[in-house]
């Protein structure tokens, strides 16, 4: 699990079955499986909804000059990444 601030911060953890994560509200966060199995995970809010935005959804709708700044990027790279909001959905 990667957890990332509003500044140039970002830490990772690699997390191992049973372990516990833990992301500090209004931080950036995202899984990626690096195992050979299926990952499952338990993500809970503490909150009265929901609400999801997928880092590439939210990139991709930026203006492509600004993200291609900041990330040191060309353009043409930012236009391959998904911009339909993937999501995990169980199977």
């Amino acid at each position: 699990m990667t957890v990332f601030t509003a500044g140039p911060n970002a830490v990772t953890q690699d997390l191992a079955p049973g372990d516990i994560g833990y992301v500090l509200r209004g931080n950036g966060h995202y899984i990626k499986n690096i195992g050979d199995t299926d990952l499952q995970f338990l993500e809970i809010f503490r909150s009265a909804y929901f609400a999801d935005v997928s880092l590439s959804d939210w990139l991709t709708h930026t203006p492509p000059a600004m993200v291609a700044a900041h990330l040191n990027v060309d353009v043409e790279t930012i236009k391959g990444w998904p911009n339909d909001r993937p999501l995990v959905m169980p199977e």
